[in-house]
């Protein structure tokens, strides 16, 4: 075998083909590369070959073509079945021969991302699995055009076979989409598909399914052409033909079986396809059967959307992954939901109530103002199923009101989805129409009213209360005179200070904007999940707890300003110093007082002094920290053990600074010099090869 080696990669040396074939490769990559990364910023290497895998369904035939096709032709393939080497020993060695050539090609391209690292943060793990995945790619590629060169003598006739062959098993899976193929045939067309398992190591996959696939088609590959070959000695049986297909059939078949987590590894910055502590926590708590259902058409199913659902296939066998094509059954969704859903949304059955996760749900959009543009912001898969298994396997559903009539100020989409997603219902409250706060309301939320409440609703509010009633308030400030408001506080032992608090600590505002607080964060149930975060609140109300509070109510401080805050009373002043008749603090900013009610009821009241707790561009501030503090809020009061807070996985780019200049070098050498410096070895050597 090292003898036929030796002999075919010198063959590719010392003649033209072999360097043809590397400058291409390295030309086309180069330019894509030069354009995307380094002119571009964008610093996925991966992105790069997904792109340029095209290039090798046109120059793999230039160097697989004359492989065998050529011994035939000059009859030289009699010699080698004659020679005192065994077929498969002869195969080998010209198919490493050229993969060889091939490796040469990807070892210069491994230095492409290290290049990219001097101008930014690059992820080395997902660029060398895309590296590793095309390199199995084209390896699979050339066994293929090894065995098609094999069936001809001419090399134009094999070259042009194995240019039809590859296009073909890389447009599968496409092919299967336009003719609208379903059942066993698309399944065959998806499964002949040989690009479709480098999206995974493209999408930073480290994919042992993959590797297994594309080593059972070089291996079937190689297998045919020696038996291609065995034929012409009549010692060619078919039997061995069905035997090796049905084999690589079944290998492959029973991989995609097992569990993705023991064959599949996440090494993406995003950790796209991994699941956390929590999911693994409540599906293993299991005890019903749970069926996600993907609504996608056949051959248009979100990869990254499968791939995450079958790991939570995996995590318990009391959880089953289906797709559902709403063309062949166009009234499935109907029986679940009424909405409208989009392609690629999952719908999560369960014995007695289901729920259905919006494609758009999933993948979170961010709108830029400046150019009226949406941008993929982040990935929210795993927050969103898990929190729709929570949600049809809870006995029962929390109910939470939001009050109405009192100029409130309105809950965001993003914290109404939030709070939605911890398995809330929230409903809106009338006091004016209704009699009473409805019995199953586990709490109220008042959201920055800035009118009074009427006598009637605070009664209503109480008697609600003296039930074991919970209600949230966050306050808006308002010049108005709010009594009943200030009179249900103060029931409670709340006591607010006149104006507006500002800080005199840098350390507890942001710089410049002493109204802009950062309070402390006291050790509570209610603030577990903040202890080591920021929260921030703007035009905050100072609070304390009243001096003649009630033997019945537990007063607990959750967010407190500094000894070196104040309240200024005069806000028309132009002065943001501490002056005369201004309040000292400390405050508080945050608190909640439990009244005891008798031995088995409590109620309770949660009050944050600004409503710009739950405002997105000040939430955004803090990375989030004051939605996660409200939700653990939301959550202790409905009973949840825990809060379902996976946070979403950032799908936004952090594009590399590259200088002009740099990228000029960088590209004059990638793709000038360095293929021609290839192409001007292979033709000095080809050139004095002749002339001897």
């Amino acid at each position: 075998m090292c003898a036929i080696y030796k002999k075919e990669l010198r063959a590719y040396l010392t003649s033209m083909t072999g360097y043809i074939f590397m400058a291409v490769l390295l030309a086309v990559t180069s330019l894509y590369y030069v354009a995307s990364c380094l002119v571009g910023g964008y610093p996925v290497f991966g992105a790069i070959l997904s792109s340029v895998y095209f290039v090798l369904l046109i120059i793999v035939p230039v160097l697989t073509m004359r492989s065998m096709a050529e011994e035939k032709r000059q009859k030289t393939d009699q010699l080698l079945m004659t020679a005192p080497v065994s077929l498969w020993k002869i195969v080998l060695g010209k198919y490493l021969a050229m993969v060889t050539i091939f490796l040469i090609s990807m070892a210069i391209l491994c230095l492409y991302p290290l290049i990219l690292l001097q101008f930014g943060s690059v992820s080395l793990p997902m660029a060398y699995t895309a590296i590793l995945g095309y390199t199995l790619f084209g390896a699979a590629c050339l066994a293929i055009g090894l065995f098609l060169s094999a069936v001809t003598e001419s090399q134009v006739i094999a070259a042009v076979l194995t240019f039809g062959v590859l296009f073909f098993l890389n447009m599968a899976s496409g092919i299967a989409n336009v003719i609208g193929a379903g059942g066993l045939l698309a399944s065959i067309l998806n499964a002949l598909c040989i690009y479709q398992p480098f999206i995974n190591f493209v999408q930073g996959m480290f994919d042992l399914t993959g590797i297994l696939y594309y080593m059972t088609v070089i291996v079937l590959a190689l297998f045919l052409t020696v038996q291609l070959l065995q034929k012409k000695h009549g010692t060619y049986r078919a039997s061995m033909v069905v035997f090796a297909c049905v084999a690589a059939v079944l290998v492959n078949l029973t991989a995609g079986k097992l569990p993705s987590q023991y064959l599949k590894y996440d090494v993406s910055d995003q950790k796209l396809f991994t699941t956390g502590d929590q999911t693994a926590e409540i599906v293993k708590g299991l005890d019903e059967d749970i069926t996600l259902y993907l609504i996608a058409q056949q051959g248009s199913e979100d990869a990254t959307l499968q791939e995450l659902l079958d790991r939570y296939a995996g995590l318990s066998s009391r959880i089953k992954v289906e797709t559902k094509d709403p063309v062949l059954y166009p009234n499935f969704v109907s029986q679940y939901t009424s909405e409208n859903l989009s392609e690629n949304s999952v719908l999560v059955v369960g014995q007695n109530r289901s729920k259905a996760v919006d494609y758009y749900d999933i993948y979170q959009y961010s709108m830029d103002y400046s150019t009226y543009s949406s941008s993929l912001s982040s990935f929210d898969g795993e927050g969103q199923i898990t929190s729709a298994i929570a949600y049809v396997t809870a006995e029962d559903m929390p109910v939470v009101y939001t009050l109405t009539g009192h100029d409130e100020a309105e809950l965001s989409t993003t914290v109404t989805s939030s709070i939605e997603k911890e398995n809330i219902e929230l409903k809106s409250l009338s006091l004016l129409t209704e009699e009473a706060v409805p019995e199953d309301a586990k709490a109220v939320i008042i959201y920055g009213a800035i009118s009074d409440i009427s006598e009637d609703e605070k009664n209503k509010l109480e008697a609600y209360m003296e039930q074991g009633g919970q209600i949230v308030m966050l306050l808006g400030y308002t010049d108005k005179d709010t009594p009943n408001l200030d009179s249900l506080l103060g029931d409670y032992g709340i006591t607010l200070a006149d104006g507006l608090v500002l800080e005199g600590d840098s350390q507890h505002h942001l710089p410049n904007y002493p109204y802009y607080l950062l309070p402390d964060i006291q050790s509570s149930a209610y603030t577990s999940d903040v202890s080591s975060r920021y929260v921030l609140l703007a035009f905050a109300q100072g609070m304390t707890e009243a001096a003649d509070i009630s033997e019945d109510l537990t007063y607990e401080s959750l967010l407190t300003t500094s000894a070196k805050s104040y309240s200024k009373t005069n806000l028309e002043s132009e002065n943001l110093d501490q002056e005369e008749g201004d309040i000292a603090g400390p405050f508080d900013l945050g608190a909640v007082v439990t009244k005891t009610i008798d031995e088995d009821t409590e109620a309770k009241l949660i009050v944050f002094s600004s409503e710009t707790l739950l405002d997105e561009q000040v939430d955004s501030m803090v990375s989030g920290g004051n939605s996660t503090l409200f939700l653990n809020v939301m959550s202790q009061l409905v009973d949840h053990e825990s809060t379902v807070s996976i946070e979403p996985k950032s799908m936004s780019t952090e594009y590399l600074t590259v200088p002009a200049g740099s990228a000029i070098f960088w590209g004059i050498l990638t793709i000038i010099l360095i293929p021609l410096l290839l192409l001007a070895t292979g033709g000095i050597i080809w050139f004095g090869r002749r002339k001897r």
